[in-house]
């Protein structure tokens, strides 16, 4: 789940490959280019609002689709390094952030080009064996990554790596940026501040969690038959 404007979200069918917009009203748009062709998307990992539009990162096809506000297809940029992304964070920039597992590593791609230079080499900072759940990106440019071991790293805006710590949240998936800080959640709605290290629970009727997404203070949480949108204080 992605959030857009005027409070509508993006939801990507992973059955029927097709990506949809619902509105707060729970009206469907259905984007004119999923479904239509062939093969429809291989592998959707990501999915966002960047200054040029709707952003998606197909893994499989190692591209970036771009589409504009009404789920029209724009063009689609085939990276020039086959990395294969898995995970993506976009930058209050507009510069999107692609983690590939096959090289350990997270590139950037800005202005329509991949820097084939990391802007993180993960095998230099943990070890080739490194495992990645999540990662998001702050309003002030910060990269926040959670690890399949529960760890939080905070990398600056230049890659550095600034301090690591254990997550308290017991089989952490989720990993929420919202304004200067981050949330992590498990699947069945137990939650924390990274900063203030407050804890947040989701109700139960929200969970299993499905997916997370955030814009501004608040935070989207899709279930398996509706959306719940909390406001962080």
């Amino acid at each position: 789940v992605s959030w857009t404007i005027a409070n509508r979200f993006l939801l990507f069918d992973q059955y029927k490959r097709e990506l949809l917009e619902l509105d707060a009203f729970g009206d469907v748009n259905l984007s004119s280019g999923v479904g239509q062709n062939i093969s429809g998307y291989e592998d959707l990992v990501w999915m966002g609002i960047s200054p040029q539009g709707i952003l998606l990162v197909d893994r499989l096809e190692n591209e970036i689709v771009q589409l504009d506000f009404r789920l029209n297809p724009v063009h689609t940029i085939d990276l020039n390094r086959r990395i294969f992304p898995e995970k993506a964070a976009l930058d209050p920039w507009g510069r999107l952030y692609l983690y590939s597992r096959d090289y350990n590593s997270i590139f950037l791609f800005d202005k329509g080009e991949l820097d084939p230079t990391p802007i993180v080499n993960l095998s230099k900072e943990f070890g080739s064996v490194f495992c990645m759940a999540e990662m998001q990106i702050n309003q002030e440019g910060e990269m926040a990554i959670l690890g399949c071991d529960g760890m939080i790293h905070i990398f600056s805006q230049n890659g550095r790596k600034k301090i690591s710590f254990p997550s308290t949240i017991e089989n952490a998936v989720f990993l929420i940026a919202v304004r200067d800080d981050w949330f992590v959640f498990n699947r069945i709605g137990a939650g924390i501040s990274i900063h203030s290290q407050k804890k947040v629970s989701i109700p139960g009727a929200s969970v299993p969690i499905e997916d997370m997404a955030s814009m501004n203070r608040s935070i989207a949480v899709l279930a398996k038959d509706h959306i719940l949108i909390l406001d962080v204080k």
